[in-house]
């Protein structure tokens, strides 16, 4: 018996790709530039595109993850080191994927002809412009992560043209005046008093800003700023201590004279006259922290001169002046309302104290100042000059805050609900007669409104809650 083989019910032929596209190099060495895989795909060759669409796949799917998470949450997790260097690898490794399928997806094509001289120069192109797009990618990433390393390990106070000097005014060990308040963990008889645990939902920072100023054998921390934020309230407050505040008790006992003055303290406390014990940053911080009533975790110190060139490099910054300005000493003169300040003007606005106000107003000022600054630095200007100002950065701001760890952070920051601010300035300090300072003019802080004003801020986390007489109270009350 004769059989015969129907064709009709063989297996099926995928209809065939034209031979003018099929020989394309150049057509597929695009698609696979534009996704591994996409020109094997277009060859037909199924099981080389899945080969190498699935990883690229795996790889854009942990980075969508991670960019899910937010811009800013994945920018301060590349100031961790492990961090940056697995997305440094991933973005190298995902390069290098991307050049094998472009070589592979243009070498099958032409596994039938020669290719042409054009056909060569685009895709070499093609890899060419894989290799710039990553590396500027890796190499932004390092420039980012690096000035992290260099604001932790930048001492902006180093001057080691000078040595610190003993300063004028009465120090040392001369008894606490315990009728009041006492210093941190400390009780009128001298022995160590219980203390509340500290709430890890809140964070303070010292804000410094040092200036190097013509005449001047040192560097004064003239902006003394405390930043608290608290996580759980979703709250900001800002403390400013003017630089003057002279006459002040010391946390771990004993009073400084009327003299002294607080912005000199970082200078001073590496010299045996204040017998701290601890180092200068320390002490600045812990003072601050006592004085206004919540412990300092970490200082953030800014070189204002540096700070000049930050907003000269940003092209300006707007802010809203609240009080006019004729001050001879600076040259600066500012009628009230909108105005834009380039670096030169912001230094003046920061800094004058003459007819625009006191040191109090110009506390006030700073603290408009640097949210001007944070607003200009995350608009499409402040990103445009992003390099730039990491560079800036890495020479004009100091820290001992743990960048690796910010990420922890940024949720928190990016919900906050409310900023409250004060300038330590009447009602709670006083200018005391020249004639009992020897013609040095200062400020006195008046701890009862101090310790009031702490407590409305800061709640059970102040050191003056719970103590008599303190009733919490708002900014100016």
């Amino acid at each position: 018996m004769n059989t015969t083989v129907d064709d009709s019910v063989s297996e099926p032929v995928s209809e065939p790709v034209p031979a003018g596209r099929e020989r394309s190099p150049a057509i597929a060495a695009g698609l696979s530039f534009l996704w591994p895989g996409l020109g094997q795909l277009f060859l037909g060759r199924r099981r080389a595109a899945a080969a190498l669409a699935v990883p690229a796949l795996l790889i854009a799917i942990v980075a969508a993850i991670q960019l899910g998470q937010g811009a800013l949450w994945f920018a301060a997790s590349l100031w961790d080191q492990t961090y940056f260097q697995v997305v440094a690898f991933a973005v190298v490794a995902f390069g290098v994927w991307r050049i094998v399928a472009v070589g592979h997806a243009f070498l099958s094509a032409s596994a039938k002809r020669r290719p042409r001289r054009i056909e060569l120069g685009f895709v070499g192109a093609l890899v060419a412009l894989i290799l710039v797009m990553h590396g500027l990618f890796v190499a932004g990433a390092w420039a980012w992560y690096d000035t992290s390393v260099s604001i932790q390990n930048n001492d902006i106070f180093a001057d080691p043209s000078t040595t610190p000097t003993a300063p004028s005014g009465t120090l040392g060990p001369t008894p606490v005046d315990t009728s009041s308040f006492v210093p941190f963990g400390i009780t009128p008889s001298g022995s160590p008093t219980p203390t509340r645990p500290p709430n890890p939902n809140r964070i303070t920072f010292l804000l410094i800003g040092s200036d190097f100023m013509t005449g001047r054998t040192h560097s004064l921390t003239d902006t003394l700023m405390l930043v608290s934020i608290d996580m759980s309230t979703e709250k900001v407050s800002f403390v400013s201590v003017p630089r003057d505040t002279s006459n002040f008790d010391l946390y771990y006992g004993g009073w400084v004279g009327p003299t002294f003055k607080i912005n000199t303290l970082l200078n001073s406390a590496g010299t045996k006259y204040l017998r701290s014990p601890d180092p200068p940053m320390k002490t600045l911080e812990n003072e601050i922290g006592f004085l206004v009533g919540v412990p300092v975790n970490y200082y953030a110190a800014l070189d204002l001169n540096g700070f000049a060139r930050m907003v000269d490099a940003l092209g300006g910054i707007d802010i809203v002046n609240q009080r006019a300005i004729n001050d001879p000493s600076t040259g600066i003169v500012m009628a009230p309302g909108p105005v834009h300040l380039d670096g030169a003007t912001a230094m003046l606005y920061v800094r004058s104290r003459e007819n625009g106000g006191s040191d109090y107003l110009r506390a006030a000022r700073q603290q408009a100042l640097l949210v001007a600054l944070e607003h200009k630095v995350v608009s499409p200007a402040g990103l445009g000059q992003l390099g730039t100002l990491l560079s800036l950065a890495g020479k004009t701001i100091g820290t001992d805050f743990p960048l690796n760890t910010a990420r922890n952070y940024v949720s928190a920051a990016q919900r906050v609900s409310s900023i409250e601010s004060c300038v330590l300035g009447p009602p709670y300090s006083y200018h005391p007669d020249t004639s009992t300072t020897d013609g040095t003019w200062t400020s006195r802080l008046d701890m009862a409104r101090v310790a009031n004003l702490s407590v409305e801020m800061f709640g059970k986390d102040s050191r003056y809650y719970g103590q008599p007489g303190v009733v919490p109270a708002a900014c100016g009350k």
